[in-house]
């Protein structure tokens, strides 16, 4: 069911940017049309009754009201499902119904049957309105038909009634003129069906790509950053402390006898507590700068932005608390019944730090430092 529904939502999403784009269009196309029925009521004016005239005209702008009234609807509107969106597809496709019946009352009402230049003039703005109709209506299936066919057909038949050679002429030229419009239209609304898919493939691309990315900083057991997200961050906030004068802490971490952790219970066991270790540590952590990554088995290391050495110190006996608030039992440990975790602190207020190389060699050597004197406690190295 799933792989059958996924290329009906890809659809529903090119039609809803589709719809979008149509209402985007409008105003050059109400515009327009109000500009080309000025001219024609001018050109026209002397040689149409006044009242025809005047009805046509009126009946124009009341219909180009009504369109621009839905595109103010539509731009108001909320944040809707896709039924609402069907519903906006049909006001948009009845305008353009309703803009193609006026033009074609313009081709019957409007015909001069005794002018030929007012006739050449009349067929000329009906073809120009077909013409220009289509990068508006084509990106909707079936719309521009809606528009094309009853303003076409009129004054095709009207010059088929006139029935001499050149207005026979002039009926099949503005049939092919119409037919070869519709094919167009058709074409089209197959670029923008594609040029739309090929949108959204290409953003789906791109997101599939940043998610990858994003993956590989993560450690793949415990979901929290791996080595290289580390290294990186610390780096950038290396850079960012030399450039503010600021400061930066690393915090080295071990879980203590871990390996006698492993064998007494098991590698199974020894997973889900690495897991539960790495989400208390993360937990600990309150600010959105602050990293912890697992660097290797049971190693562990933050990185903290903007932090000194007595500041490390105190988020580093936090995480140690919290870790001892799990209670996780370890009979193999020599330290205490439940796991710990012992931790060294170095920060770049340290005379010593001169690299992002000596900050960790720091934190390295005050995490021996800890489990030289015990394990689970916290040192810092800052000479």
């Amino acid at each position: 069911m799933k792989a059958s529904n996924a290329p009906s939502t890809r659809d529903n999403g090119s039609l809803d940017a589709r719809t979008e784009h149509c209402y985007r269009q409008l105003p050059i196309a109400l515009a327009v049309t109000l500009v080309n029925g000025a001219i024609l009521v001018v050109v026209l004016w002397d040689a149409v009754d006044a009242t025809v005239m005047v009805g046509w005209a009126a009946l124009l702008c009341a219909v180009t009201g009504a369109r621009y009234a839905n595109l103010r609807a539509y731009r108001r509107r909320p944040r809707a499902g896709a039924l609402a969106l069907v519903r906006w597809r049909r006001r948009f496709a009845a305008g353009a119904l309703a803009g193609g019946l006026v033009w074609g009352l313009a081709g019957a009402l409007l015909f001069h049957p005794d002018s030929f230049p007012h006739q050449v003039f009349l067929a000329f703005l009906l073809g120009g309105m077909l013409a220009g109709a289509i990068p508006l209506l084509s990106a909707l299936h079936r719309v521009y038909p809606l528009f094309a066919i009853p303003a076409s057909v009129p004054i095709a038949t009207q010059m088929l009634l006139v029935g001499d050679h050149i207005h026979l002429v002039m009926a099949l030229l503005m049939a092919i003129f119409s037919a070869a419009m519709l094919a167009s239209s058709a074409q089209v609304h197959s670029v923008f069906r594609e040029a739309e898919h090929l949108r959204r493939e290409l953003s789906s691309s791109i997101e599939a790509s940043h998610e990858l990315e994003r993956l590989v900083r993560l450690d793949t057991l415990t979901g929290i950053a791996n080595r290289r997200m580390f290294e990186e961050g610390l780096w950038r906030e290396w850079r960012r402390a030399e450039r503010d004068r600021g400061v930066v802490a690393v915090i080295s971490a071990d879980i203590d006898h871990f390996k006698e952790y492993n064998d007494h219970y098991g590698h199974p066991a020894g997973d889900r507590c690495l897991v539960k270790v790495a989400q208390a540590m993360a937990q600990a952590l309150s600010r959105p700068g602050d990293v912890v990554a697992r660097i290797g088995g049971e190693e562990f290391a933050f990185v903290l932005p903007g932090t000194g050495s007595e500041g490390a110190r105190a988020v580093a006996e936090q995480v140690r608390e919290r870790v001892l608030a799990l209670q996780l039992p370890h009979a193999a440990s020599s330290v205490s019944p439940t796991v710990t975790v012992s931790f060294g602190v170095a920060a770049t207020d340290c005379p010593s730090v001169a690299t992002p190389t000596d900050l960790m060699r720091a934190s390295d050597a005050a995490l021996y430092e800890a489990k030289r004197l015990g394990r689970n406690r916290v040192e810092v190295i800052c000479e």
